[in-house]
């Protein structure tokens, strides 16, 4: 099952020029099997009546901005009512029995946690596939992941529709609510992924096995890499 886990849309990220319609619809088109929008600082989408009637899974995260830096929370229903440091907004999610990932943590132009990694305690994951970053921003990332033992993660970023599942991540068995989602995630089984011109899903596990899936069923036919 392939997860966008980091998406924006526009009603609640200003900085999206996406309707949640329109990232179910992408998401659909690209071959990705599930969304979680994750707007920043807003947990308020999850009160939308689309996300209801839709016949596609969508989650609800957040993107929150720390003072050192953003962090993906997953299994969230409140958020703090002061800006956090980022070790408060960990501890935030621990206590909530969430799932706390560090967002595009070497972006150049900000917004990372960055240096500041190797000092939190609570982490439960990197996103080492951003949509977003380059390929040496990601580099980082997932060096800074496998040197802190963390869950490797995979999401878009995406503010517009041609976005959606340019990365993402891979989850070996359906996901169907927030609870299994955390699980999944906590379980370090899923891979982050990304998308490539081709028609397959492709996945090299640990003994560099390959599985494939056909996705004739989709209007367009994306190809996924495994890191």
């Amino acid at each position: 099952m392939i997860i966008d886990l980091h998406v924006h849309e526009e009603i609640f990220s200003a900085c999206s020029r996406m309707s949640l319609e329109d990232a179910a619809t992408y998401a659909q088109y690209h071959g990705v099997d599930a969304l979680c929008i994750t707007n920043h600082g807003s947990l308020d989408i999850a009160k939308n009546d689309y996300l209801r009637t839709v016949n596609f899974p969508i989650f609800v995260g957040v993107e929150l901005s720390t003072r050192q830096g953003d962090v993906l929370a997953f299994g969230l229903e409140s958020l703090p009512s002061f800006r956090p440091t980022a070790q408060e907004f960990l501890d935030f999610v621990t206590e909530r029995n969430g799932f706390a990932c560090a967002a595009h943590p070497f972006r150049v132009w900000g917004g990372g946690l960055g240096i500041h990694l190797d000092n939190l305690r609570g982490l439960d994951g990197v996103e080492v596939l951003n949509g977003g970053n380059n390929d040496e921003e990601n580099s980082r990332a997932f060096q800074a992941c496998e040197q802190l033992g963390l869950v490797a993660l995979g999401g878009s970023d995406a503010h517009c529709g041609q976005d959606v599942g340019r990365c993402a991540t891979w989850f070996p068995e359906p996901v169907t609510s927030m609870r299994e989602l955390i699980q999944s995630m906590k379980s370090g089984r899923c891979r982050p992924v990304m998308r490539c011109p081709d028609g397959l899903y492709r996945t090299e596990g640990d003994a560099a096995s390959t599985v494939t899936v056909s996705l004739s069923r989709m209007k367009k036919k994306p190809f996924w890499k495994l890191l």
